[in-house]
């Protein structure tokens, strides 16, 4: 009698769990990356290339603000600081993975450096695209391409850190293409 008492009380307390399971997971803060193009068309190995310079991405006010100068809110100009708060972060990764032995964000290009340039094409509560070339520092070639979106982004200026992750995972991934 005390075992079959004991068996359903069990179940449902099993039972309890896994809806519990089920209901934190969604709510959990994540977001999902979509790497939606990579191309790589340098003729010449990427390795030989021994710096990097990283210039703050293009983000057109349109996808953030339509507000002018003199009355934009606190989080428009958050926005507006946001392309150098990536450059800070790609530099940072990049630098970690001790790919190069210069990387800078102001300097001269010469035959053996890399530009990182970008452009945001959608930016979003809920969703962040970007366009990100490696261009030859003389010719001023792309040589490489890389166009990804993170979904499911709660905030846009905290997922910034694995946006910046992602550029650098890109940087490397492609040293011996």
């Amino acid at each position: 009698m005390l075992n079959s008492a004991v068996s359903p009380s069990r179940a449902l307390l099993a039972l309890f769990y896994v809806v519990l399971f089920f209901i934190t997971a969604g709510c959990a803060a994540s977001s999902t990356t979509i790497i939606e193009e990579e191309v790589v068309t340098n003729s010449r190995p990427m390795y030989s290339y021994t710096s990097l310079l990283i210039q703050d991405f293009e983000l057109k006010r349109e996808l953030y603000s339509d507000a002018t100068d003199d009355r934009m809110s606190q989080r428009d100009l958050r926005y507006a600081k946001l392309p150098g708060e990536l450059s800070d972060h790609i530099e940072r990764y990049i630098k970690s993975r001790r790919i190069y032995k210069n990387i800078s964000r102001d300097g001269k290009a010469d035959a053996s450096t890399l530009l990182l340039t970008g452009k945001f094409i959608r930016l979003g509560r809920f969703k962040i695209s970007v366009a990100v070339s490696l261009r030859d520092g003389v010719s001023n070639q792309e040589v490489a391409y890389f166009r990804q979106t993170l979904w499911d982004v709660l905030d846009t200026t905290d997922s910034f850190s694995g946006l910046g992750r992602e550029v650098a995972d890109f940087v490397s991934r492609i040293q011996y293409k």
